[in-house]
């Protein structure tokens, strides 16, 4: 039975060593503590420190529209020239009373093109560009009425020259007013207006030319028809009147006896 027993001293001394190994553990458990503690708080604080606090977000400077820049637009100097030009043109053949709408509309173009001129460049060229259109429509249309009308008084000289007789009694002047004519038809039918107007007009001068020679000779011609007509009954009376003196006087005036 000696196996079995046990001292109560070694109870006494397991007990005690007990007792200091749970008291061992509990003050390492209770030194441990703060430590974890102490390592949580300094790692916060390293962490807080290596991030920079966030500064507020500055407010964004206002947005300013900047308009491009438009083109530089050079003063339309050829196309103000043009459309003088061309009015002058419309002027001396007082075109704009064969086309007054359009005439009148390119007036108004030319006018505010000039007033435009150099200040607003692009809206100048514009108006110019309309202004130059009207007058070429001005031209084209109250030219070709213009021609008609100048064409239809250089036939009515023509008619009255051949009437008169002028290509017999001026051959020649006849001869190149009708060249002329010739030239201005087929002017017209080329499109040239402007020459062909030109043409018709000194056609027509040159049969009015032609008219009046002809005329002259032919009022001298009947004038010496009349005189020599007038020389002849003359003649005629003053025959007649001898031959009455003669009987008179008992002379016979048959077989010179």
């Amino acid at each position: 039975m000696h196996g079995s027993y046990t001292s109560p001293i070694n109870d006494i001394l397991q007990n005690i060593t007990g007792s200091a190994d749970e008291l061992g553990r509990s003050t390492v458990m209770k030194k441990a503590i703060p430590w974890a503690v102490l390592a949580a708080a300094l790692f916060l604080a390293v962490s807080c420190a290596s991030t920079p606090p966030q500064k507020p977000k500055e407010p964004e400077p206002p947005q300013v529209t900047v308009e491009p820049q438009k083109p530089v637009v050079p003063a339309p100097e050829a196309e103000l020239a043009k459309a003088k030009e061309l009015k002058q043109r419309a002027d001396r053949y007082s075109l704009g009373e064969y086309a007054p709408v359009e005439y009148a509309a390119a007036v108004k173009d030319l006018g505010a093109g000039e007033a435009a001129y150099g200040k607003d460049n692009a809206a100048s060229k514009q108006s110019l560009d309309r202004a130059i259109e009207g007058f070429t429509s001005v031209i084209s249309k109250g030219g070709g009425l213009l021609v008609d009308k100048i064409q239809q008084q250089s036939a009515a000289s023509k008619k009255a020259a051949d009437d008169i007789k002028a290509p017999v009694a001026v051959k020649d002047e006849y001869a190149k007013a009708l060249e002329v004519y010739s030239r201005a038809i087929k002017e017209k039918a080329a499109g040239d207006l402007e020459q062909a107007g030109s043409d018709f007009a000194q056609a027509q001068d040159m049969f009015d030319a032609v008219y009046a020679q002809a005329r002259d000779k032919r009022e001298k011609a009947l004038q010496a028809m009349k005189e020599a007509e007038q020389l002849q009954a003359e003649s005629e009376q003053k025959a007649q009147e001898a031959e009455t003196s003669l009987t008179d006087e008992g002379f016979s005036t048959e077989g010179g006896r």
